[in-house]
């Protein structure tokens, strides 16, 4: 695998300084214009900053205005900071995130099936770090942190109300595929393929990344659960050497998720249901290890395609 990897390439330390200076100034303007969107849009003041979620959630405009500041984030965040990493370092396309031609279909269809073997345990895993207790003396910190995730699950649960086919076409394509394409171009078609060539460990590169990955998205309390999908995420490239691979996955995994909210938002299936984690140990154990056997397989398909040792 390690010689996919061109000697024309960034080496890997300025490459990862260059890229992060590049994500946080995107990041930066990505929130600026989402705020701007979302002041705009409903009318708001900055005198409102305090209560802001509440204030726009209630605002007549409210559901578009949040979906349009979400799609302006994702897009300078993730794809905006990928291209112009590309363009101006490496001065490539985006095809140079491919090692290999698009796999056959069958890759994609046992990566869906794998992801969703692999859901009771990622239920089970999520439970366990909702759970999770911090030290006495980190109580303030314990506070923030809950506080942040209650606001962004409420927000979730109010994007993911669709009372038009409209909104519903907009949210998937803002929460699945901008989403997944622009956080699979950044996390695994560039940084994970930088660590990959610093350690030439293909393991310990995946699970780096995947820790990255988790860690930007500022939720401690689905840290294991984003950490573990970020990690099968890495696999399935790695694999396959096509980064269409993985964005298929994410985008496979935010639409499932987003219409799992929707349901329950609906009373349509249950709040135990969508959290996956009242599910029986047993079929949990079950589930897991049909997912092991997915995923070898997928290994030995993608590399006999590649013509690789599995």
């Amino acid at each position: 695998m390690l010689k996919r990897y061109t000697d024309t390439e960034k080496h890997p330390l300025p490459g990862l300084l260059i890229l992060t200076g590049i994500f946080l100034l995107s990041l930066v303007v990505a929130n600026i214009l989402a705020l701007f969107v979302l002041i705009g849009m409903n009318n708001l003041s900055f005198k409102q900053i305090n209560n802001f979620n509440s204030a726009v959630m209630n605002s007549p405009n409210g559901w578009w205005s949040l979906m349009l500041s979400q799609l302006v984030s994702s897009l300078f965040s993730f794809v905006v900071t990928s291209y112009a990493y590309l363009k101006m370092v490496e001065q490539k396309s985006f095809d140079f995130l491919n090692f290999e031609k698009t796999p056959k279909p069958l890759i994609f269809i046992l990566m869906f099936v794998a992801q969703l073997c692999f859901s009771p345990f990622n239920g089970l895993m999520q439970s366990m770090n909702e759970s999770m207790k911090l030290p006495k003396f980190l109580s303030g910190l314990e506070t923030i942190l809950k506080s942040m995730e209650n606001s962004m699950a409420d927000m979730m649960k109010f994007l993911a109300v669709f009372d038009s086919p409209m909104k519903f076409i907009m949210a998937m394509i803002t929460i699945a595929v901008i989403a997944g394409i622009g956080e699979e171009l950044l996390f695994r078609g560039l940084i994970q393929r930088k660590f990959m060539k610093a350690t030439k460990n293909p393991h310990l590169a995946i699970w780096i990344t995947a820790i990255i990955f988790s860690a930007i998205h500022f939720q401690f309390y689905g840290f294991l659960p984003r950490m573990l999908l970020g990690a099968i995420l890495g696999y399935f490239y790695y694999w396959s050497g096509n980064i269409w691979v993985p964005i298929a996955g994410h985008i496979f995994n935010n639409g499932l998720a987003l219409i799992m909210v929707h349901l329950v938002n609906n009373k349509v299936i249950s709040t135990d249901i969508e959290k996956l984690d009242k599910i029986p140990l047993p079929f949990t154990i079950a589930s897991s290890v049909v997912f092991l056997g997915l995923m070898y397989l997928i290994q030995t398909k993608a590399a006999k395609e590649t013509e690789r040792p599995a």
